[in-house]
């Protein structure tokens, strides 16, 4: 483990700095160095593009420059890892959001990820901000009353809501800050909170149309196929869960849920093996 390495978010610096610790630290395990490293397989938010590719391939030269070096995103190495190269679905959603799948072609689509600003619907950067906002209304009298407001409150040892403005317009936000937040609307829904229900059933909705979309450019709408579900907001709200399958189900028969089979470091590994075979 190691800090963010998307540089995108992160600037270049912090992430080579990330991806130095995180590979300094397997190969003290492993007792290895870097100059004895032959392959390197990376998921990386944002290496569905080849400009990124390009940028993060300089800086793992540096650091590795003896290894064979297999680029992916973090979405596709937990895809791979969720389900081995079979056909099926990953739908992630943690501080952001993604889905991506694998169709029996060997087709690989994805939508969604598109980051905090452009989208990641249904992540727990949006629960969190449109908790949030619901706060705020529910301050101001623009919306109904929600147990969110006091809790956010009592978290981040607020006066009022008013003081949101400091913390997250101050040059020190980000969206894993904001999105550190969305366990206050999951315990807020537990309690049988109506606002922050409905929105973990706004999250659920997105994140069920992002999977769809995957399955309709994959073509997979009448086949029988797995769809695994990660990241924290899945893993610590089992009300998201089984409003994504309740709501799945209606669009796409076919589709069952399952826990991943490996983790994504699995993934990579498998990713890893397959394009050595292929060098």
């Amino acid at each position: 483990m190691s800090g963010p390495a998307n540089y995108l978010k992160e600037g270049l610096y912090t992430s080579k700095m990330s991806l130095s610790e995180a590979i300094d630290r397997a190969l003290q395990e492993a007792g290895s160095d870097r100059l004895s490293v032959e392959v390197v397989c990376a998921g990386i938010a944002g290496m569905g593009r080849a400009a990124d590719r390009l940028i993060m391939k300089k800086s793992f030269a540096e650091i590795v420059p003896n290894a064979r070096l297999v680029l992916e995103t973090d979405a596709f190495i937990t895809l791979v890892g969720a389900t081995e190269y079979l056909p099926g679905v990953i739908v992630i959603s943690g501080t952001g959001s993604i889905a991506m799948g694998l169709n029996e072609k060997g087709d690989v689509a994805r939508a969604g990820g598109w980051g905090h600003i452009l989208g990641d619907e249904g992540s727990g950067y949006d629960i969190a901000r449109r908790g949030m906002i619901a706060a705020l209304q529910d301050y101001d009298g623009r919306g109904p009353e929600t147990l969110i407001t006091k809790m956010i409150v009592e978290e981040l040892y607020l006066a009022n809501v008013e003081e949101l403005i400091g913390l997250f317009y101050g040059a020190e936000s980000s969206p894993r800050r904001i999105a550190g937040l969305y366990p206050l609307v999951l315990e807020a829904a537990e309690e049988g909170d109506a606002v922050a229900s409905n929105l973990l059933e706004k999250a659920a909705s997105a994140l069920v149309k992002t999977a769809v979309a995957v399955i309709r450019r994959l073509e997979m709408q009448s086949s029988i196929f797995p769809i695994a579900l990660s990241g924290g907001v899945f893993r610590n709200s089992p009300r998201l869960r089984n409003s994504f399958q309740r709501l799945l189900v209606t669009q796409v028969p076919g589709a069952h849920l399952i826990d991943p089979l490996h983790p994504p470091e699995i993934g990579a590994l498998l990713v890893a093996h397959k394009a050595v075979n292929n060098f």
